[in-house]
């Protein structure tokens, strides 16, 4: 098992995060990194830019840094690494990735929905690149996954017996079903319903970076579930 990144705005759905990749590891050891982003200002005065990148911590932010560590403290597997990284781009990104061995990003509805353009930015980076990346949602309190519902894109060649060796490099799960990914909402619901499915896994492809896209509702908010998101050119 490669190392696991976390991009945080440190609220509480960061703890889950470090929970699932705990148990992702599976009992190997594994390095878990919360990346902290500050996005570097236009100005040529260092004062300004030291007042800037040294914000600090607010006390919920503290918290959650302590509750984090706290249990990382508690397994017997996995270390705790806090990145500051201030400002990002692709080549930064696949240095980052390469520095830390990454083989895992977990993004939060906290980081997603956060208003800070660097964020925003970072995740459109991380989705272009070949890392795979599991998206947690609003309502997530589970961080063991069995049961997976593979939606295909419609012009995918790639089948869920294709996947499954894969995924199971990453997670212990199941895929169970196929369904195409654009079936209609209630048809969705209602196979994940009947195999007690806990887990969605989609395939993605490049994108075009743009710093102010306003992206669509992602899976994991319609349908309720997490998402595995692979990049399909790995195959």
């Amino acid at each position: 098992m490669k190392n696991i990144l976390i991009p945080s705005t440190l609220q509480n759905d960061t703890i889950n995060a470090v929970k699932t990749a705990i148990n992702s590891a599976n009992g190997n050891q594994c390095q878990l990194t919360l990346m902290l982003l500050t996005d570097i200002p236009d100005t040529f005065s260092s004062a300004s830019l030291l007042r800037n990148i040294n914000t600090g911590l607010n006390s919920t932010q503290e918290n959650v840094l302590d509750l984090c560590r706290q249990i990382i403290s508690e397994s017997k597997n996995c270390s705790l690494k806090i990145h500051h990284q201030y400002g990002i781009s692709s080549p930064v990104f696949k240095n980052l990735a390469s520095h830390f061995n990454i083989g895992l990003t977990i993004i939060t509805p906290s980081f997603k929905s956060s208003k800070k353009k660097i964020n925003s930015f970072c995740i459109q980076i991380i989705s272009n690149s070949k890392c795979p990346i599991l998206h947690t949602n609003a309502n997530f309190d589970q961080d063991i996954f069995s049961q997976a519902l593979y939606l295909k894109n419609s012009d995918s060649l790639l089948h869920a017996e294709d996947l499954q060796a894969y995924v199971n490099t990453l997670f212990s799960l199941k895929i169970v079903s196929e369904s195409e990914t654009n079936e209609s909402q209630p048809f969705l619901s209602d196979t994940i319903a009947k195999n007690n499915i806990n887990i969605l896994i989609e395939t993605r492809k490049p994108k075009k970076l743009k710093l102010l896209k306003k992206e669509k509702a992602a899976l994991n908010e319609l349908l309720g579930l997490p998402v595995l998101s692979l990049y399909e050119e790995i195959y």
